[in-house]
């Protein structure tokens, strides 16, 4: 029989050593603990949802499961600013937006669309990626909570309307949607027409009432979500792109181990690499399924482009005077840009 003294000190250190080992395991249980990334988009059928496999596949390889990625194209998770803001609140992991709709977030978001900077898909990514251009760029939003992953260029700008634009005329009047930047504002100003700001799953219905004349986008939506049926005619106007913007939760990211914070972040930054000779293909034969179905592209003759872009050659200067900080990132676009134009 074991003495009463004896059996307290046994179920003492019986007791501690539980204790230990439970301390020691609690490493190992937050370790194995699975984090949920949600990420929500506005198109469906498009590079971003590419960008999203592509990410899922190396970040749960990566992480050994410990973060599982769920993609929620098509708006599932809300309009464009309920997605911003379920980002900056935490309650939506990431998100894959157009800059411009972020304008009032931070000025400086809507500065990409200043026309002739950014020409190509190629010219245009290789500029939003260039490690000068990141570190001026990627820690805006931060103090608003969101994180910058990564950015792609998608397709030229296209604008879908329900009557052929084949002249500067022929744009006056029109009420066009618009991501909503002043640079936009001020461009379709200088021609005459109005810009309305408005999120991707409000347009169609709005063209369909004859609230707006026509919509700002790709062809990789105007094709997804068949606007041939509604807008026959696409006008190319050959001045910008439309560069989305991969972004995290501030709040989330704090709530990761430190490896996989930095497996997010880098595993994001080789997705949006890995996505974009997709997303050039993917311009390609869209514009072919585009005529394939009925559908017409219009374009100014050389003498009216020539016209158009002398016209709103600076409407960045202008929209962004009293912006500061936006003119300032913005001049660095352009230096940037012109290098990856001779390079």
């Amino acid at each position: 029989m074991i003495p009463e003294t004896l059996s307290h000190r046994v179920r003492g250190l019986a007791f501690a050593c539980a204790a230990t080992a439970i301390v020691g395991l609690a490493p190992l249980a937050a370790e194995a603990q699975q984090f949920t990334m949600k990420i929500g988009s506005p198109t469906i059928r498009s590079g971003l949802e590419e960008w999203t496999a592509i990410l899922k596949k190396s970040l749960e390889a990566r992480t050994n499961g410990a973060i599982k990625v769920e993609g929620y194209p098509g708006s599932q998770l809300g309009a464009i600013p309920r997605m911003v803001e379920g980002v900056q609140l935490g309650t939506i992991e990431a998100a894959q937006i157009p800059p411009e709709f972020m304008s009032g977030v931070d000025e400086r978001f809507g500065i990409f669309v200043s026309p002739g900077v950014l020409r190509n898909m190629d010219q245009g990514f290789r500029t939003l990626n260039d490690p000068e251009f990141k570190a001026a760029f990627w820690p805006v939003g931060q103090d608003k909570g969101i994180v910058i992953m990564g950015h792609t260029c998608d397709g030229p700008v296209d604008w879908a309307t329900r009557n052929p634009i084949k002249t500067m005329d022929d744009i006056k009047g029109l009420k066009l949607r618009i991501f909503g930047s002043p640079i936009e504002r001020e461009m379709l100003s200088r021609v005459g027409a109005t810009g309305v700001p408005m999120p991707l799953d409000e347009v169609l219905p709005a063209i369909q009432r004859r609230s707006i004349d026509g919509n700002k986008a790709g062809i990789t939506v105007f094709v997804p979500f068949k606007y041939y049926d509604t807008t026959k005619y696409i006008w190319r106007p050959k001045e910008s792109l439309i560069c989305v913007l991969k972004f995290a939760s501030k709040m989330w990211l704090d709530k990761l181990p430190a490896n996989l914070r930095t497996a997010v972040i880098e595993e994001a930054g080789k997705a949006s690499h890995q996505v974009m000779p997709f997303a050039i293909k993917l311009v390609e034969t869209q514009y072919e399924a585009w005529t394939k179905n009925g559908g017409e592209f219009t374009e100014f003759s050389a003498d009216e482009q020539k016209r158009f872009l002398e016209r709103i050659a600076t409407v960045g200067e202008v929209a962004l005077k009293d912006k500061p900080k936006a003119t300032q990132l913005l001049n660095l676009l352009k230096k940037v840009a012109a290098k990856h134009t001779t390079s």
